[in-house]
């Protein structure tokens, strides 16, 4: 049986790690629609290696957990490089690339305390990978001067991205804590309910 790195849509997903230095090497010397085209390769590598892993029944726990690894590297040298070259703000990417952070390293600490657990995105948190990708692509696009990308809709996309990454940064947090019990957990009343009552009867002679 074939080790589960060597697995097709394994593969693909490491793939999608390599993008990320060939893109931001392609911006950072002004290449920006080989960088386009780099970022199309990409979002289409993410939609591959889950059909693959679904078509061929190849979903693994190392795959779970390299997938949004892989997106989060990903953007988070997308926008590095592009702030860098003055295409995005500073402020958003680090808006961006602090809630991708607090998220691995609270998923890390989760998994060395308590052991891995799948870590699964919630709704909120695609929309807002969703929101970057689109961020990105759209702002090189208008850098390049494609006309599929107009400055009121980047502007837009920048205030839509920074709203949903600190949206979903705080509902991680939320889910963090109920689901894994940080919270502090009081005790059920079912416990409570089980402890024998001791009566004691004192006699008074």
């Amino acid at each position: 049986m074939a080790s589960p790195v060597l697995r097709p849509a394994n593969q693909i997903t490491l793939l999608r790690l390599i993008f990320a230095p060939v893109f931001a090497i392609l911006v950072v010397n002004h290449e920006g629609r080989a960088a386009l085209a780099v970022l199309v390769l990409a979002a289409l590598s993410d939609a591959a290696d889950g059909f693959v892993a679904r078509r061929f029944h190849q979903q693994t726990p190392l795959g779970v957990a390299l997938d949004p690894i892989a997106d989060k590297v990903l953007m988070t040298t997308a926008f590095l490089a592009l702030a860098f070259r003055g295409i995005l703000p500073w402020w958003l990417t680090i808006v961006v690339v602090s809630r991708d952070a607090g998220i691995l390293l609270t998923a890390g600490a989760i998994s060395v305390v308590a052991g891995y657990r799948p870590f699964h995105p919630s709704l909120l948190g695609k929309a807002s990978t969703a929101a970057q990708v689109a961020t990105v692509f759209a702002a090189l696009a208008y850098r390049v001067g494609l006309p599929i990308a107009p400055h009121l809709l980047v502007h837009g996309l920048i205030d839509l991205t920074a709203a949903l990454a600190a949206a979903s940064g705080l509902h991680y947090l939320y889910l963090t804590r109920h689901r894994f019990g940080l919270q502090g957990s009081p005790e059920p009343d079912d416990a409570r309910a089980k402890v024998p009552k001791v009566k004691v009867r004192v006699k008074i002679e």
